[in-house]
């Protein structure tokens, strides 16, 4: 329903509430999309990087590295997005977030950046 603000609140009110949650990753992944959509990619940077930093046994780890390295790019951070972008290939070959990488790795490379 588009209300990113209110989900945004939520998400984190949920974090601060339920830290130990089985359902943390999530929560974090989600506050992370959360920014991510509305452009604001440094904090979406840094909630995705949360979610592979405190919860790296998380079943969203392959696409928070495909986030992380989609926010990079989208901050002309080139290298960065690259090296998130390549390890979601590397160590999750089988994955979505793999092909989805590959896709923007290629696209990179056509841009030239």
């Amino acid at each position: 329903q588009q209300r990113y603000a209110e989900a945004t609140s939520a998400f984190q009110q949920f974090l601060q509430v339920f830290p130990d949650s089985e359902l943390a990753d999530n929560g974090q992944y989600w506050l992370a999309e959360s920014y991510y959509v509305t452009q604001k990619f440094a904090e979406a940077l840094a909630a995705f990087t949360e979610v592979t930093t405190r919860y790296p046994l998380s079943r969203k780890l392959p696409d928070a590295l495909l986030k992380i390295g989609y926010c990079h790019y989208e901050m002309g951070s080139w290298e960065a997005a690259r090296t998130a972008l390549i390890r979601a290939q590397s160590e999750f070959p089988e994955s979505t977030a793999s092909r989805l990488a590959g896709q923007r790795l290629s696209r990179m490379q056509d841009e030239g950046v």
